[in-house]
């Protein structure tokens, strides 16, 4: 019995050793986690090397750059119209035909009178030349002359003005055949065969896709740096291809009410064929640098005397380190920045309570 319970002590006593020995290396263990800061992998972002861009948004609508509204120049009835909505037609072409009986009856008067006029003048002219050699051997008086001047002079302005009535009536008579300015698709009708065309009212619509046209809106803190000639890249709802414009033009007033700027975008679109109407977003360069270093923009800090700062890991501990923005890229939200090196960890800018000097642990 004696020797059970000796050997009892002894377990108890090194059971307790034992109880003893693991509390003091957890209290131990828990010390010395206090004074660590446990982060996650991804409170961490790495210093990169590569291209910054920094670009200025926009959003738009592709229009022609050419396009007309094809207004009746008399008043007729139609007789033919030639085209459909969605055609295409070359320059010169036939769109309509108006009725030009009423037109050329006019004409017809007016290039009689015009004939009259000519006749006069003729007779004028030979009367005048006939009474200067009287004049010159004394039989009229120069007064007598003069007046006969006076009527060649007065019948060689009436020929001009009949003439001037005649091409104006005969420029009428054309305009009776419609005909095509410029090639485009017709993407308006407004008139039918029987109807009457009235003068200054639409017929057609016409617009050349060739070459379209962006406006888009340019914030007011932005557009010192827009500059005419400047590369565009754009991309349309229905497809994710870039394609490539041209700043041709920028308006310097502000649009009343949101005081950004209108800048005009010119494309090439004989190769690729985009449709008028379709919404377009893309992006002007402004700047950009090759092979930088950069970081996400929220890791950057600022000091009350607004210096720039990022909060980089050095041997589990937690060091300031000054930085300068050189590009922002606002798009993508990286800068590139002076001051850092290639693979340095950086604290997100989601780590707002962590300070310069405390110890930290990455963990999984």
């Amino acid at each position: 019995m004696k020797k059970f319970a000796i050997l009892g002590i002894i377990i108890i006593l090194i059971g307790g050793w034992i109880i003893y020995h693991m509390q003091h290396k957890n209290i131990n263990k828990d010390n010395n986690l206090n004074d660590y800061i446990l982060l996650n992998k991804s409170d961490i972002v790495i210093v990169k090397r590569g291209n910054v861009i920094n670009t200025v948004s926009f959003t738009g609508d592709l229009s022609p750059l050419n396009q007309a509204v094809i207004s009746s120049q008399v008043d007729a009835q139609v007789l033919q119209v030639l085209v459909s909505e969605g055609q295409y037609v070359n320059k010169g072409q036939k769109l309509a035909i108006l009725d030009d009986t009423e037109i050329k009856q006019i004409v017809n008067k007016q290039a009689a009178s015009l004939n009259s006029a000519k006749i006069k003048f003729a007779l004028s002219k030979n009367t005048l030349a006939k009474n200067k050699e009287l004049l010159d051997q004394g039989f009229i008086s120069k007064l007598a002359y003069d007046k006969l001047q006076t009527e060649y002079e007065d019948a060689r302005q009436i020929v001009k003005q009949e003439q001037a009535v005649l091409y104006q009536l005969q420029k009428q008579l054309s305009e009776t055949i419609v005909i095509a300015p410029f090639a485009g698709y017709i993407y308006q009708k407004r008139i039918d065969s029987g109807q009457l065309a009235i003068k200054g009212n639409p017929l057609f619509s016409l617009a050349n896709l060739d070459v379209m046209q962006i406006k888009a809106a340019i914030p007011s803190e932005q557009i010192n740096n827009i500059k005419v000639n400047q590369p565009v890249s754009f991309e349309v709802e229905t497809s994710a291809q870039k394609y490539q414009g041209k700043i041709m033009r920028i308006n310097r007033v502000a649009e009343i009410g949101t005081r950004s700027y209108l800048i005009y975008i010119e494309f090439d679109n004989r190769s690729y064929k985009l449709n008028a109407g379709q919404f377009v977003k893309g992006q002007i360069t402004l700047n950009s640098l090759a092979n930088t270093l950069y970081i996400p923009s929220d890791a950057i800090h600022k000091s009350q005397l607004t210096q720039q700062y990022i909060l980089v890991l050095v041997n589990g501990k937690v060091v300031e380190k000054p930085i300068k923005i050189i590009l922002t890229d606002n798009i993508n939200k990286v800068s590139a920045i002076n001051g850092v090196a290639e693979n340095d960890q950086v604290l997100s800018g989601d780590l707002i309570s962590i300070k310069a000097g405390q110890k930290v642990k990455v963990v999984d």
